[in-house]
């Protein structure tokens, strides 16, 4: 079986600490670095590089083929769950962080669907925290995706290109997520086909509502953005706090290795850092792992809540000078007053009133984004 080796168990061996000698736990390597579900039949960056992919037709039907043998084999015998590992993560010690902290001001109409949301997380990966790291990542990318789809939208139709460093932004940003994803996905996240299922599915709605979002307002769908990295950064600390004796006993697997052991020199890593790069970044037990997972989600928070300044200049510390300017006036009321504009200079009887009105026009929005 494929999965064969999620049956793997710990081989108790004994490590010299600092002062004394402690008894841990370690995952056999065909466990921590196996290729995940996803990755056996999608490949990796890494190991499988090659130039465009098929046809979708052939990826989609593949991609069936592979999840119905794989329905097929867990009715026929019962395939033991996730992995071995006991992690625990107690949801109601991740609300009393977040009631603890700095609360982040948002209206009602993003409250709302963030708390519903919540509640699904932990009703749905009760007991089950891999599982749900590896869902919350598969959708954390897409707000990234769907951000940059729109700001070149923009682009393309002459409507805003103030923003066009977001975009470089918010690329190292999903790449960080995806290096997260494959995280999650080596330590057996995504092994049940109910949990495939709904990251997949849960990815493309979430995409689309957020495109919906940012094109009527772009600073509610940022600080939906920021709600939610704020509550992955409470959810990864309660996990450190509550398993720190077993992941430091916990080699960091392959793929965290080679992201973060050259982070601190990577420029697409500082790229998305508000913040001084932290250094001296270290990857070697799975304790490391997610301790740089919560560190990078402090970094989205930051980036968030940045981008949902109107009069913000947001300015990655990653040696390029990047400089990011987002304005709340920026969406529906752009475009509309922009086609008004044109209608009226190419159709209207006065072309001179209408060039003067371009002008005025170009002159707020200049002022509006250099507004401090």
């Amino acid at each position: 079986s494929q999965l064969a080796p999620i049956k793997k168990t710990f081989h108790v061996i004994v490590r010299e600490g600092t002062s004394t000698e402690r008894e841990s736990y370690l995952l056999s390597e065909e466990l921590v670095n196996r290729r995940s579900v996803i990755s056996q039949r999608a490949g990796t960056y890494k190991d499988d590089l090659s130039g465009a992919p098929p046809n979708a037709v052939l990826l989609f039907a593949r991609a069936f083929s592979d999840e119905y043998e794989r329905r097929k084999a867990a009715s026929a015998q019962q395939v033991e769950k996730e992995s071995s590992l006991q992690f625990e993560l107690n949801n109601a010690n991740i609300w009393k962080r977040e009631r603890s902290r700095a609360q982040v001001e948002a209206p009602w109409i993003v409250k709302m669907p963030y708390y519903i949301l919540c509640f699904a997380l932990d009703v749905g990966f009760d007991k089950r925290p891999i599982a749900r790291f590896f869902f919350l990542e598969v959708v954390a990318r897409c707000p990234y995706f769907a951000y940059i789809s729109l700001i070149h939208l923009y682009e393309s139709l002459g409507l805003w290109r103030r923003s066009s460093e977001a975009k470089r932004v918010h690329f190292a940003q999903e790449w960080n997520e995806y290096h997260h994803l494959l995280l999650m996905e080596s330590l057996g996240g995504d092994t049940e086909w109910r949990d495939r299922f709904l990251a997949v599915h849960a990815a493309i709605i979430y995409y689309w509502v957020l495109v919906l979002l940012w094109f009527f307002s772009p600073n509610t769908a940022y600080k939906f953005s920021e709600l939610i990295e704020a509550h992955a950064v409470d959810t990864y600390s309660e996990f450190l706090d509550a398993n720190a004796n077993i992941l430091k006993s916990l080699p960091a697997p392959r793929v965290a290795k080679e992201y973060w052991g050259n982070a601190a020199n990577s420029t697409l890593f500082a790229e998305f850092h508000l913040n001084p790069v932290r250094k001296n970044i270290t990857c070697e037990t799975l304790y490391d792992c997610f301790q740089n997972v919560r560190d990078d989600e402090k970094e989205h928070t930051c980036v968030a809540a940045a981008c949902a300044t109107p009069s913000a200049r947001v300015v990655p510390t990653g040696g390029l000078n990047s400089t990011l300017s987002l304005s709340s006036s920026i969406g529906i009321g752009l475009a509309v007053t922009v086609a008004a504009l044109s209608f009226a200079k190419y159709f209207g009887g006065d072309t001179s009133g209408a060039a003067a009105g371009d002008t005025a026009f170009a002159d707020s929005l200049e002022a509006l984004a250099l507004h401090r």
